[in-house]
């Protein structure tokens, strides 16, 4: 079964409009009246009184505001004076798409800020937006403009927002405020954007791309997309496309980098008569420019693949599902030699009947592999779950965590996740339901801490950090994004939009 995503497209909708001032001539002067001779003069009239038209010393400003997003949050817009400094600040109500403001005459740079309470994400009028923000509008300068007294300057759209770090920050404020410092090189994909955004250096969330859950690569130049006719690839520079599996009569899916062997992409694919199944399909690779396409097993995978760190091994799983029985086997496919069964009973497991293994995930120096196993495992003889390490030099085995799930817990889980430092695991404990439980501890099995409801994590690249996503009872859209320090175990609840998943940290 192939995963996929339904691609959601919204249009942005700049609106542009312009005040013209009304204008007229008025004629001014005395009305006179030469006497008759012989007469008496006529009273001389009273000079006619005309009361001049004021004019304007300030001049007014209007354009559009937009936002990358189907709604348009609620924003407070700045306007600087390059010449004194002084900001003029102008409130933004939700879903307002343009504003009007009288400013003194002077040359202004025009931004806004999101109103957040841990994060400032900021947009401007700059020369992408006077190129018409198109994807060959690189320059992301902040555009200054010219107001004169008693004219009206139009179409100042503040539309840009995606160049954190070249904004103006909030006036008495850090540009640099809020947390997302602490998350720099942090992928995430807004999902009712149907975007994806990376945090930069600097701390400021740029777009990476106009889709969601494109994958970077390891340098950071390409994305990887699993679209419904197959798996893509992307030039960030040049904006050129490719599907990769064009050629290949099958349905492919769960791409993703191998960051040891950069050349190879390693998926999940199933043929094209395949009926519907709960499984990822069957482990597959192939070049990046899409040549070498392989399916490495004919059975199919509960859970992903796990490419190593040495760049040649992939660890997967395998079920073959008969009316009577289904038989679960631990596979490593090597490179160079094809695939090799890992049987637990070599590392000393003494294996249940009803022996589930699946979903592995390697240390960072590859000498282990955890796996999430199930069985009823001696001495107790109760069904139960349980992470399972195995140490590859040494040939040994040992139950790091162990829980007996509850149920409706809604399907198998997810591998665990190492720290860079290979000193940490963080995995999901179902044993109350339906909501999992969010654990963290030693590859020993020591140091165990909870920390609360949560899935989807991942490590900071220095390890002293993890994100997660806490669903509590509620959708999606009513999840929090959770960033934890491990040393100090405080929690921060992070700012970023509504329905946003986080995909990798590590990127620059």
């Amino acid at each position: 079964m192939t995963h996929k995503i339904t691609i959601f497209t919204f249009i942005f909708i700049f609106v542009i409009s312009a005040c013209v001032p009304l204008s007229g001539t008025l004629e001014v002067g005395l009305a006179t009246q030469t006497p008759e001779i012989g007469t008496e003069p006529a009273s001389a009239p009273a000079p006619a009184t005309h009361t001049p038209e004021t004019v304007s010393t300030l001049g007014t400003v209007t354009g559009s505001v937009c936002y990358p997003s189907e709604a348009i949050p609620a924003m407070t817009a700045y306007f600087e004076d390059q010449v004194s400094s002084q900001v003029s600040q102008l409130a933004i109500a939700e879903n307002q798409d343009n504003y009007s403001i009288e400013l003194d005459p002077g040359e202004y740079l025009a931004f806004a800020y999101r109103e957040s309470q841990s994060i400032k994400t900021g947009g401007m009028y700059s020369q992408a937006v006077a190129c018409g923000l198109s994807v060959d509008c690189s320059d992301h300068t902040p555009l200054v403009f010219t107001v004169q007294a008693g004219e009206t300057t139009s179409g100042v759209d503040i539309c840009d927002w995606y160049a954190q770090d070249l904004l103006p920050p909030p006036p008495g404020q850090s540009a640099l405020a809020g947390p997302y410092q602490e998350i720099a090189g942090l992928v995430y994909t807004d999902i009712p954007a149907n975007e994806t955004w990376m945090i930069d250096r600097n701390g400021f969330p740029q777009r990476l791309y106009s889709e969601r859950d494109a994958k970077p690569s390891p340098d950071g130049g390409r994305v990887l997309l699993d679209r419904e006719d197959g798996i893509w690839l992307v030039d960030l520079a040049s904006g050129e496309e490719k599907n990769l599996t064009a050629a290949v009569n099958r349905s492919n899916g769960n791409s993703q980098w191998w960051p040891a062997n950069p050349e190879v992409i390693v998926l999940n694919s199933t043929a094209p008569d395949a009926g519907p199944t709960m499984s990822f399909g069957q482990v597959s690779l192939m070049q990046q420019d899409g040549s070498g396409y392989q399916v490495l097993e004919e059975n199919r995978s509960i859970w992903g693949p796990a490419p190593s760190p040495d760049g040649r091994t992939i660890a997967y799983d395998t079920v073959i599902s008969t009316p009577e029985e289904a038989v679960h086997t631990a596979w490593l496919y090597h490179l160079d030699t094809g695939k090799e069964q890992l049987d637990p009973a070599d590392y000393g497991l003494d294996v249940p009947e009803d022996f589930l293994i699946s979903s592995p995930s390697w240390s960072p120096d590859g000498n282990r592999i955890t796996w999430r196993v199930g069985g009823s495992f001696a001495p107790e003889g109760v069904w139960k779950i349980a992470l399972l390490l195995f140490d590859l030099s040494t040939k040994t085995h040992s139950f790091v965590y162990e829980y007996q799930p509850a149920g409706g817990f809604g399907g198998w889980t997810p591998p665990a996740v190492w720290s860079p430092d290979g000193e940490w695991l963080a995995f999901t404990d179902h044993s109350r339901g339906r909501v999992p439980e969010l654990v963290i501890m030693r590859p020993d099995g020591s140091d165990v801490r909870s920390l609360g409801d949560g899935t989807l994590q991942l490590w900071s690249p220095d390890s002293s950090k993890l994100i997660f996503i806490d669903y509590g009872q509620g959708s999606y859209l009513e999840s929090q994004i959770i960033l934890v320090d491990i040393e100090s175990m405080q929690t921060t609840v992070l700012d970023l939009p509504p329905g946003s998943q986080q995909i990798q940290w590590g990127l620059r």
